[in-house]
């Protein structure tokens, strides 16, 4: 009996050890994702540039993790999760030394590409090791703390980069990432035990991921433009036409390959179909009000960009004390009431947003974005625990890749939907377009600002509504 007590103590502490590796994944890319947005107008002066080319040290970080992330995760299913892993700490690592050391606008640029290829590989392989370590009856909780490091990260990243630009310099939000990377590849190839798949042949399907990257990467670049070009400008119906091209092809490919990348069956399990809709729609919300708000607090309040910070972060500081808790529940539990609970939270919170006015005090801006921070993490530990729990072992890095993949996508398009919306109700109310354009005009007329902020806020929160009836409908707990 001791030497059972022993096995089961030396194997908890492994697991925490796992379970702190993924978190100290998730925490490095949630930082240097936020870390890098203070340093923006420090970088186009360094590097003597215009910000339409500095935007793409964020733009190009995002087209590539969201290209790629589906197939390093199916990658890490079929060749060995450890192996990818601890090969994105190290990618990670090479290419945040190379961005440290970038002499122009573009050199950055580039390694940034290659960061974000070590990014996908960590954040679609460190979920799918959690799951796959975890028993079904602490994967929830498991999430709940990957959610919570990667919040943690992303609450940490705009203070902490300030704070370095401000005392040794903007190369060292890159150079930071080096000790901590090292330490977490070394961990993940000590610790992990190498799985893949078992079949007797195992082939790559390289023409599916060139495809995939490709409708991704077109159709978030023609969401990104579509704001400040409109609809029907030539460069975004062409990336959208070839998107839609790109993706007919995927599919055709995907149907006739041995061993595609993205497997169209794990579409017959309703929960995990029912979780991706609702993740679908849910982030499309959330990113919505997180472009919007930012213009509310500082061109109609008038706060000051560090004022305006803080209050921002308020449902992330929430996300990361309840995300734990909500992952413990959902072992109990299961997804479905806490996911629909969770988004509901959420609908309520956006109401009460879409009715700011143009001199609502900081209690009443805080406590819808505190009730949205709590629905969030009601939702998506439990999600992430339904969707990784809901399908086969050898497919759970690419279903964590696809958790990934869609709200990136949602969020993009969320982004693309509310602005459209909100400039339109600015020109609707006879704004020219040169003031439509210039966010620095739009506090000379609040009340016009508010008026097409609520009216947006409301329409998006529609979609919201639609994540509640997916979370109920998802059926029961599968395992």
């Amino acid at each position: 009996m001791m030497e059972t007590a022993k096995v089961t103590s030396s194997n908890q502490r492994r697991l925490k050890l796992i379970l702190l590796n993924v978190c100290v994944g998730q925490f490095i890319v949630g930082l240097d994702q936020r870390a890098l947005l203070v340093a923006l107008p420090t970088l186009t002066e360094t590097f003597n540039t215009s910000l339409t080319t500095i935007q793409w040290v964020l733009l190009i970080y995002d087209l590539l993790l969201i290209g790629t992330v589906i197939t390093v995760g199916r990658l890490g299913d079929l060749f060995g999760r450890r192996r990818f892993y601890a090969g994105g700490f190290l990618i990670f690592v090479l290419s945040s030394a190379l961005c440290g050391a970038s002499q122009n606008a573009w050199q950055i640029i580039l390694c940034r590409g290659l960061q974000a290829v070590g990014g996908a590989m960590i954040s679609a392989n460190g979920r799918a090791i959690a799951s796959i370590a975890f028993p079904s009856q602490q994967r929830g909780q498991a999430m709940g703390f990957a959610s919570m490091a990667f919040h943690v990260g992303f609450l940490t990243g705009p203070t902490l980069g300030g704070f370095l630009i401000d005392t040794v310099g903007w190369r060292w939000i890159f150079y930071l990432n080096l000790p901590v990377g090292f330490w977490g590849a070394y961990l993940a190839w000590k610790l992990l035990e190498e799985s893949r798949a078992e079949a007797k042949e195992i082939s790559v399907d390289f023409p599916g991921a060139i495809l995939l990257m490709l409708t991704c990467s077109l159709f978030i670049y023609a969401m990104n433009q579509m704001p400040h070009l409109g609809w029907t400008h030539p460069q975004v119906t062409a990336c959208l036409g070839l998107a839609a091209l790109a993706l007919g092809l995927f599919i055709f490919v995907e149907l006739k390959a041995p061993m595609p990348i993205l497997s169209f069956s794990l579409f017959r399990i309703r929960l995990f179909t029912a979780s991706m809709f609702s993740l679908f729609f849910i982030t499309s919300t959330q990113s919505a009000i997180s472009f919007l708000m930012p213009f509310y607090l500082q061109n109609v309040l008038h706060f000051s960009p560090t004022h305006m910070g803080w209050i921002i972060i308020a449902n992330s500081a929430v996300i990361v004390m309840v995300a734990p808790i909500a992952g413990w529940l959902s072992d109990r539990m299961g997804s479905r009431l806490l996911c629909t609970i969770g988004s509901s939270v959420i609908v309520i919170g956006q109401f009460f947003i879409a009715s700011l006015g143009v001199d609502s005090s900081v209690p009443r801006i805080l406590f819808p974005l505190l009730l949205i921070g709590l629905g969030w993490a009601l939702f998506n530990s439990p999600n992430q625990s339904a969707i990784l729990g809901s399908v086969p072992h050898d497919k759970v890095g690419t279903a964590s890749g696809m958790n990934t993949t869609t709200a990136r996508t949602g969020g993009a398009m969320g982004v693309a939907l509310s602005a459209t919306l909100f400039t339109y109700g600015l020109a609707a109310a006879g704004l020219s377009r040169a003031e439509v354009e210039s966010p620095q005009t739009w506090g000379n007329v609040p009340e016009v600002f508010v008026h097409s902020f609520n009216h947006t806020v409301h329409i998006v929160n529609f979609f919201t509504i639609l994540s509640v009836f997916f979370s109920a409908v998802r059926g029961s707990r599968q395992e």
